[in-house]
């Protein structure tokens, strides 16, 4: 076990290696957090930090300004809710190396927590923890500086304090999901509705959060947010080869931006609701309250109207779950869905998934096949070979879109000049949708397992 443990460990400390230095080179080595930096300074300077200026200004002033030179004119989105701008702003009055480093300590402390906390609610080893996060959630997130193993993390310890039945410890993580709304909503949804205890909870600290904007961005600007925003940052990212969304998918299709924004909302709303009762009923089923947090994230991230590659984790542990159980009650098609689900697909094209993806998936594989090495041996030589089709899939691809589509953005908003990056920098190919497809699959998989699981009634 020790050696396996050093194999995963060196294998995702390998793959976090080449993924920084592929980031490197491309000039956004944190380039989200550089985003949410300068978001948190311009809030802090009584400016609206979701327009162009002074957001690009602030930018460009500070760290490499390599991705700037590549890609001139382009301003980084920094769309996260007043709350989470407010939270990050003593951050943003630090000078951005000393802030960034802080900010990864932070992230590497959330994907830490994302392995203790699953390990204990869902009864697993802490080595299968390490091997379901470590790609899909600290290889692809650290190196950009994402927020999503932070709500991530207070995903995984909502689920642990929940299966504790300690609710109003539960619902403050919950609350602390909504650094990602449209990860944490579910979350807040599923436990008002089943759990009695974290209403009260929920409420104060929802209510908080909402105060907190009020008093750092004023009515307008948050009115803005969430009528013109977050409409323009799904629209932005509609055509990114990285995206998972029902709206990416339609926009490929010709359909018209405002209908397949519609079709992706209301995708999430229905997958919202089905996550929240499946949820519910696998909880009472299985007595481990953690499903009441960890099956509605799942439901969430299979369509919507933006789903990144970075936002998959969020399903791991309700994957995790079930494919687990109790040991003679493991759902091996679960497992299935959970290997494919720990390997960001998306990102076969990267140097960092050249290896690394076979000790993950060759150990998960022997652990949820009762230590048969012929299975993990043959998962694992399944992964290479998809891995490689994949590879030669991606470089066989033309380049990227020579032309963007017009779409209807607010031009003071940073997602307009966003948008006309996104389109450029994807391919929108075939090879591009072939990428995405394992982890549809098994996304596909995963729930309708929980579905399979649950009673007749709501069938």
């Amino acid at each position: 076990m020790n050696r396996i443990t050093a194999a995963i460990l060196i294998a995702s400390l390998a793959a976090l290696a080449a993924q920084t230095t592929v980031i490197t080179r491309t000039g956004f080595l944190m380039g989200d957090f550089r985003a949410f930096y300068c978001g948190a300074r311009v809030t802090s300077q009584g400016a609206n930090p979701y327009l162009a200026q002074p957001l690009r200004t602030c930018e460009i002033s500070i760290g490499r300004d390599l991705f700037f030179r590549k890609n001139p004119g382009v301003t980084i989105p920094a769309p996260l809710p007043g709350y989470a701008l407010a939270a990050l702003e003593p951050l943003g009055a630090m000078p951005f190396v000393i802030a960034a480093t802080l900010w990864t300590m932070l992230l590497l402390c959330a994907c830490a927590a994302c392995i203790a906390t699953l390990s204990r609610f869902a009864g697993v080893e802490w080595q299968i923890a390490l091997a379901v996060f470590a790609l899909s959630l600290c290889t692809i997130s650290l190196p950009f500086g994402e927020v999503v193993p932070l709500a991530l993390a207070c995903i995984c310890a909502a689920a642990y304090f929940a299966w504790r039945s300690r609710w109003c410890t539960a619902a403050l993580f919950g609350a602390g999901a909504m650094s990602e709304p449209h990860l944490g909503l579910p979350v807040c949804i599923a436990l008002f509705f089943w759990a009695p205890a974290t209403r009260l909870p929920l409420v104060l600290s929802l209510g908080f959060l909402a105060v907190v904007s009020l008093v750092v961005l004023g009515p307008a600007t948050n009115f803005e947010y969430f009528t013109s925003v977050l409409p323009a940052h799904a629209l932005s990212e509609a055509a990114r080869d990285t995206q998972y969304s029902l709206t990416a998918v339609l926009f490929s299709l010709g359909v018209p931006e405002s209908v397949a924004l519609r079709m992706g909302l209301v995708w999430y709303g229905a997958m919202l609701a089905l996550g929240t009762l499946v949820a519910g009923v696998l909880a009472r089923k299985t007595g481990n309250n953690a499903y009441f947090v960890c099956i509605p994230p799942a439901f969430a991230v299979f369509g919507g109207s933006f789903i990144h590659v970075t936002q998959i984790a969020a399903a791991l542990p309700a994957a995790v779950l079930l494919a687990s159980g109790q040991k003679k009650e493991r759902d091996l098609l679960a497992a299935i869905a959970l290997l494919l689900l720990a390997v960001p697909w998306g990102w076969a094209i990267s140097p960092a998934l050249i290896i690394a993806p076979l000790f993950p998936v060759g150990f998960l594989a022997w652990r949820y096949w009762n230590g048969n090495a012929r299975v993990a041996l043959l998962a694992a030589l399944a992964a290479a070979v998809l891995l490689w089709g994949l590879v030669e899939l991606a470089g066989g691809a033309p380049g990227a879109a020579a032309h963007a589509r017009a779409i209807a953005i607010d031009p003071r908003l940073a997602e307009a000049t966003w948008s006309n990056f996104t389109q450029k920098s994807s391919t929108n190919s075939i090879a591009a949708w072939m990428l995405r497809a394992p982890t549809w699959a098994a996304l596909l998989l995963l729930l309708s397992r929980t579905i399979v699981y649950a009673p007749r009634e709501i069938r």
